[in-house]
Formats: C-alpha cells, structure tokens, sequence
C-alpha cells in the first residue's frame, strides 16, 4: 500500500484556522495510507468499513469518533461488504492541539495526547451524533478562524466529558462487541454471542469487563438484552411476549422478573409511561 504525507496547508488558506468536511467514500475510491503534521478528529455519519490504523485493521461504523494524532498513520478501506463511509473530520494544526493541551488537559494523557499505539475512538449515541452533525452543518458555512475552532472542539471536548470515564479506554474489540450485539440474532446466542464477537476467550472478554467497566460478562449480556427490550416497548407496538424472545429469554415470568429487578418496573409500566404519542 502506497505511503503518502499530507500537509495542513494543502486543504487550507494562509488565514484559516482550520478545515472542516464531510467527504462520502466508496469501495472504489483509492484511498492511500498516510500520516500528517496536523490533529484531525473524524466521525462517522453513516456506513461501516475497515479503519487501517498504525498497521492495525480495525471495523468501523456509525457513530464512532477518533482523533487521530500528527504521529498517526491511517487509510479507510471499504469492499463488497461496505457500500459506503460517510465521514465528518475536522482538522487543526500542532499550535493549536498544543493550546487546546495547555488550557484544558495539562496533566491528561487523554485524547489527543493518549500514548496508546492506537488513537482514541469512541461510540457516540444516535441523539450526540445528530447533535455533533447539526453544529458541524452550521461550522461549514461560518468563516474558519479561531473561534470557530475553538466552538465545536470545546463542544467535541464536553460532549466526550459526558461520557463515563470508565468506557474511554476500554480496547477497541470489546467496544466492537458492545455496540454490535444489539440483535435478536445475537441475543439468541446468549454470551456466546457476545464472546464470538470479541474473538477472545470467556475467561479474558470476563476480567476485561470487570476491569474497565466493573461488571461480569452475565451482567453485561443482560443489560444489553435490556436495553434493546426498553426501546423495543418505547418505539414499537411489538407484543411483550415478541419482545421476550427477540431478547433471548425463553421464559416471559423469567424476563418480567429481571426487567422488574433491573428496570424498577414491569414491562407493561414502562411502556405506559413512555411509549406515548404526541
């Protein structure tokens, strides 16, 4: 694969501050492998594909977010499988990451400044990405000097402070597998399911989680399953029953116990008190 440098000042003016846009790849585009002497944080709108980072190869899809360093080297790569890669990057040079550093992480080795040999990524939520998306829009048309910089990487910067301190770090795989296993088809395999996307072992996927986010795989499975049956009774008219399988529960006075334990509520109280229609 073709190596290749790219400038800061091959995408911007003398007196741009920075460069911003939303670029759509497909499996056509010949993308090549490169590193540049500038940050860019980079997120995905739509699509999924295959991030080539640092000589790693790691799946991607919507809502993830990464920052990518000035040492960092990386390309996209897209096949049969992926139509396409809708990508949202923002990207600033070395005296500014050096600003953002001096006056909001100091003494952090976050973000930008993480000394992994892979870059920070995250999974942004539906609601954050439209968010993050809906800024971005108006940024484009807005002149690109400092404040603008500064405006939607502070938003950038609050948006990822939100988030749980304990799931900024945790390896990619295991983020992989948290963001994947929301179908019944992965339900149905219980924490087979789950592990199978991990590619690891039980016993590791197990002590990983307790490490990073202090709880079993058992408790990690259920929670997902959960989660999936909260939207299913806030966003569908699906029969209770429908939705206790589709999770992967075999018993409906098994699943109405859990949801109660966990939840605080019956399935059926908590469709009544959020699946309204205004």
């Amino acid at each position: 694969m073709n190596h290749s440098h790219f400038k800061l000042d091959t995408f911007i003016n003398p007196d741009e501050a920075f460069h911003v846009a939303r670029t759509t790849i497909s499996s056509h585009d010949d993308l090549q492998l490169h590193n540049h002497g500038f940050a860019e944080v980079f997120w995905i709108k739509e699509g999924s594909g295959i991030h080539i980072i640092n000589k790693q190869e790691l799946p991607i899809s919507k809502g993830q977010l990464c920052m990518i360093r000035p040492s960092d080297e990386h390309t996209f790569r897209l096949d049969k499988s992926h139509e396409s890669l809708v990508i949202t990057n923002i990207a600033f040079g070395q005296a500014s990451l050096d600003y953002f550093k001096e006056r909001y992480f100091r003494d952090s080795d976050a973000y930008f400044w993480s000394k992994d040999n892979l870059p920070f990524l995250i999974k942004i939520d539906s609601d954050q990405l439209n968010e993050l998306s809906a800024i971005t829009d108006r940024l484009i048309s807005q002149p690109r000097d400092f404040l603008h910089l500064d405006f939607i990487m502070i938003h950038v910067f609050r948006l990822l402070n939100t988030l749980q301190v304990g799931q900024l770090h945790i390896p990619h795989w295991l983020a992989y597998a948290l963001d994947n296993y929301n179908t019944p088809e992965k339900f149905k395999g219980g924490i087979q399911g789950f592990v199978a996307l991990t590619e690891r072992s039980v016993d590791h996927v197990n002590r990983v989680l307790q490490q990073h986010l202090k709880q079993t795989l058992t408790e990690t499975v259920i929670k997902a399953r959960l989660q999936y049956a909260c939207r299913q009774l806030i966003m569908t008219n699906s029969p209770i029953k429908t939705i206790c399988f589709d999770c992967g529960f075999e018993s409906i006075s098994y699943f109405y116990r859990l949801f109660n334990k966990h939840i605080g509520q019956t399935p059926v109280q908590y469709r009544k008190k959020n699946h309204k229609v205004f």
